[in-house]
């Protein structure tokens, strides 16, 4: 019997692991059709793990020699994953309905590090102007240098911010490129 509750704290740990890296929400769709917002939950994964997990744990405690017998540790080590189980339902559950305050994508920094081209002069004094691409889309921007930097027309600059007003504030690439 320790073999069985060995095994299964391992397979609940490997499944705590997967939906760790994996996430419980769903992915694509396997036909390309939209997601559904809010993404639906697999909620099996983390029961499963919970329950797999207490079940082993307390399984094995319960069967070592000198404890209880097969039948009744059976049944306290199931009872155990079950409130275990319960307990990741709960949690998940109420994991969903948690609304952050803010997104968390600030939109200020979503092109972060993303290469643009001088198209006017940049220096410390006055603005200058980029262009780059984005998902297909030509977008040019007012820029400025980080740390009052300048850059000429037709070289390379990365994005540190956009800000509020839709200036760009970028650094040299050269710059960049000494830190990689």
């Amino acid at each position: 019997m320790t073999v069985l509750f060995l095994a299964a704290l391992i397979a609940g740990l490997l499944l705590a692991v997967r939906a760790m890296l994996y996430g419980v929400e769903r992915g694509e769709h396997p036909f390309g059709e939209p997601i559904p917002t809010p993404a639906p939950v697999r909620m099996w994964e983390p029961v499963a793990s919970a329950f797999a997990m207490m079940f082993g744990v307390v399984g094995y405690l319960v069967s070592r020699p000198g404890r209880l017998p097969f039948g009744p540790g059976m049944l306290v080590a199931v009872l155990a994953g079950g409130v275990a189980a319960a307990l990741a339902v709960r949690v998940v559950r109420r994991a969903m309905a948690f609304i952050p305050e803010h997104d968390p994508d600030d939109p200020r920094y979503v092109l972060q590090g993303h290469v643009a081209v001088v198209t006017a002069p940049i220096d410390g004094a006055s603005a200058g102007a980029i262009e780059f691409e984005v998902e297909g889309r030509h977008r040019k921007h007012a820029a400025v240098g980080l740390d009052g930097s300048s850059a000429e027309v037709g070289s390379e600059v990365v994005i540190e911010k956009i800000d509020e007003a839709g200036v760009a504030h970028v650094e040299p690439w050269h710059e960049v490129e000494k830190r990689i």
